[in-house]
């Protein structure tokens, strides 16, 4: 049997490919393969989501906002197509640098972020509710630790990571 060495210990590779399985699950329980609609539900799409959030943050040009999100720039440029055409962003061009767009939120951005918020509060509520508060907080505490290992593999691989340091 093949052991993968896990600071701390050794873990059977059944428990790893176990492991992996309910990554997989969650994934689709979860909805993250879902393309226009959020966990929580919401009507937009997790990338949308997440480019209005950094949008909610400050206003960016197209390039900032691809880094953050860690998306090649074309990708991010047909996205806020999309965000545009729909009235949550508008283009504006940067008065210091005419060469340049700057994005920002809408009234309709910032309403619509507030509502997903809202719901999506709910949702992990929810969630959250169905365990006992001790499972709660040992869920947290080790979902940090599997998120900051996460980050930290994929720094010493030097490959993009949602929480790494800008």
């Amino acid at each position: 049997m093949v052991n993968t060495h896990i600071r701390g210990g050794q873990m059977q590779r059944e428990k790893i490919v176990e492991l992996r399985g309910m990554m997989q699950q969650f994934i689709r329980l979860f909805g993250l393969l879902e393309q226009t609609r959020t966990p929580c539900g919401f009507s937009m799409s997790l990338s949308q989501v997440f480019s209005l959030q950094e949008l909610e943050k400050e206003p960016l040009t197209i390039t900032e906002l691809a880094n953050r999100l860690q998306l090649e720039r074309s990708s991010v440029s047909r996205l806020i197509d999309g965000l545009v055409k729909g009235g949550f962003v508008s283009r504006e061009l940067n008065e210091h640098n005419r060469r340049e767009v700057v994005l920002t939120l809408t009234g309709k951005g910032t309403d619509s972020i507030q509502r997903l918020r809202d719901q999506s509060v709910e949702f992990y509520g929810a969630i959250l509710g169905k365990m006992p508060e001790s499972e709660q907080n040992l869920f947290f505490e080790s979902f940090k630790a599997f998120t900051r290992s996460l980050s930290e593999m994929r720094r010493e691989n030097n490959e993009p990571s949602a929480h790494s340091e800008r």
